[in-house]
């Protein structure tokens, strides 16, 4: 008679067995299995890029997809309606930033790189003589920062800046099949996140068959609970917070060109820009913008100031709730810490992804918590730790 568990007790050595050999493998040999995960990771490369730009995508085409529905009951129908008004808009909104806003921004960058003699040496004699009027030991030297400025050799990269086509040579023809390749990964991605959009209930239902496969039951109830939290956050805070941009950037535009201001295009843009990442964004966004109007028109640099307060004030107390409103609901010092962290870990993206990120992770780090010092009847307070009785 056969002895199961004998048979039981060597499967599960051998497994054991197999899995320390390939820990170890894995441990030694790490930079090479870490490379190659890495090449096989971004062989989909185009499908990351496509979820990213369905999720995007998805934010208003929802919304659109809801009002036809109140007239349109054949899903087919409504759903290829929704993508198509979604990417009309999308395309309106592409062509208006190219023919307008890039434009000015061009013609202010390149009159700012003209005269960056002029502005710099403009805003060193500001800085010096108030230095002197407050009786402070210190001089900023000019000739070292011409001499910087000089180096960088701005004017002749804006008089070769045309003949760039010309003068490639051979070396035009790989930056051309780079640029091919890039274009064809556009393109793909494009297409995929048109085919998410288009089915997405059905990779989503593949996706949770997928995870259910592997994880069981009851680990992918956990795995997909947190997913919808995370595109709660996400889906909050993106869409909040990129309409809060525009809004701002208009806003900023508006008040800078009523009132005068240099280059009302560019520091509005670097404002709106800026004020993606949340809290100290605004801040940076109004110390460049400063510094370079004080260079051009030091005299408008009060009335730039206000300009900005206003604005900031009305955008912050009136127009911030409403739009972003609670979709992130963490304190500000969790905020800070997100931004320190993603910033150091993911550079600028980083810092774009930070709040949600740190929304999730304390939504779900709290939950975890919660429930086990509930199952273990403990209760917390801000004063005391209690045993509760069972």
């Amino acid at each position: 008679m056969i002895d199961k568990t004998h048979i039981v007790k060597n499967n599960k050595t051998m497994l054991y067995i197999t899995y320390a050999i390939v820990l170890a493998f894995v441990v030694f040999n790490f930079n090479t299995v870490f490379s190659i995960i890495g090449y096989i990771l971004s062989l989909a490369t185009p499908l990351y890029i496509a979820i990213i730009i369905a999720f995007i995508l998805n934010i208003p085409m929802r919304r659109i997809e809801h009002l036809y529905g109140k007239k349109i009951k054949k899903r087919g129908l409504k759903r290829g309606l929704a993508i198509a008004t979604t990417l009309i808009l999308a395309i309106i909104l592409i062509v208006l930033f190219s023919s307008f806003i890039i434009p000015k921004l061009g013609e202010s960058i390149t009159l700012i790189i003209s005269n960056i003699f002029n502005y710099s040496n403009r805003l060193v004699t500001l800085i010096n003589d108030t230095m002197a009027k407050f009786h402070v030991n210190y001089a900023i030297n000019y000739e070292s920062i011409q001499q910087a400025l000089s180096n960088l050799d701005l004017n002749n990269l804006l008089s070769k800046s045309g003949d760039l086509l010309g003068n490639a040579g051979i070396n035009l023809i790989f930056q051309s099949i780079g640029i091919f390749g890039f274009f064809i990964n556009v393109i793909t991605s494009f297409i995929m996140s048109l085919y998410l959009l288009a089915n997405k209930e059905t990779h989503l239902r593949q996706l949770k068959k997928v995870v259910t496969f592997l994880f069981g039951y009851k680990e992918s109830l956990m795995i997909f609970d947190i997913g919808a939290e995370a595109n709660h956050y996400f889906n909050g805070f993106v869409s909040g917070q990129l309409l809060e941009c525009c809004i701002l950037t208009s806003l900023m535009y508006a008040g800078f060109r009523l009132t005068g201001l240099p280059f009302p295009e560019l520091i509005a843009f670097i404002i709106g820009l800026a004020s993606l990442v949340p809290m100290f964004g605004g801040f940076v966004g109004f110390g460049i913008s400063f510094i370079l109007v004080l260079a051009v028109e030091p005299t408008q640099a009060i009335i730039f100031t206000i300009c900005f307060v206003i604005i900031q004030q009305f955008e912050a107390n009136i127009i911030y709730p409403r739009v972003v409103g609670g979709a992130v609901g963490i304190s500000g010092l969790y905020v800070l810490l997100s931004l320190v962290v993603f910033g150091n870990l993911f550079g600028f993206f980083g810092l774009l992804i930070a709040v949600p990120s740190m929304a999730l992770i304390y939504a779900v780090g709290s939950r975890f918590i919660n429930i086990a010092l509930y199952r273990n009847h403990i209760e917390v307070t801000d004063k005391s730790i209690k045993k509760m009785k069972e």
